[in-house]
């Protein structure tokens, strides 16, 4: 089992998921909703129960070896930002995954806490391939992954559920040293 470290950027924390995080990420799902809502299936009707349920499971996963997602948490204020994460994809990849709260977007944050996890995912979890998928109109989310190195690499072969329904996305492929 990978063991629940907790990572440390210039402006953050990220900290694994735990229940304890359920209450101000249930807060901040509230407040970026309108912008989640088109890619985010669980920004439907958000509950604190869900959020707790989601949080279990997330403990679940980690200790499976399937997933390790973590809070980004502002160190200045140690308000709860959202969520970054990887899910395995076999030995030797995960698919990266993230969102920010709305009025923390724009300032660098996504791509800051996802550089710390592409630095800790070859170490911790023996990664060598990263993949992501975006929205192709989720113009945010795609930036980050260009910042970060990802190449695009066309039409995701399937369509994302999110809060509207299904959407087109575009796939994107990182490889790590």
């Amino acid at each position: 089992m990978v063991g629940r470290a907790r990572l440390e950027t210039e402006r953050l924390w990220l900290k694994p998921v735990s229940s304890a995080h359920a209450e101000a990420l249930h807060q901040a799902i509230l407040d970026s909703r309108p912008e989640l809502l088109p890619w985010m299936p669980w920004a439907r009707e958000p509950s604190l129960d869900g959020g707790r349920e989601a949080a279990a499971r997330s403990e679940d996963a980690w200790r499976e070896d399937r997933e390790f997602h973590f809070v980004a948490v502002e160190r200045s204020s140690g308000a709860i930002l959202g969520v970054v994460g990887l899910n395995r994809e076999g030995g030797s990849a995960a698919e990266l995954h993230y969102w920010i709260r709305s009025d923390h977007i724009g300032i660098g944050l996504a791509t800051e806490a996802c550089r710390a996890l592409i630095e800790w995912a070859p170490v911790a979890l023996g990664v060598r391939r990263l993949t992501l998928w975006a929205g192709r109109d989720n113009h945010p989310s795609r930036r980050v992954a260009a910042k970060l190195g990802f190449v695009h690499v066309g039409a995701l072969g399937w369509r994302p559920e999110g809060g509207f329904g299904t959407f087109e996305a575009e796939s994107y492929e990182l490889d790590l040293p």
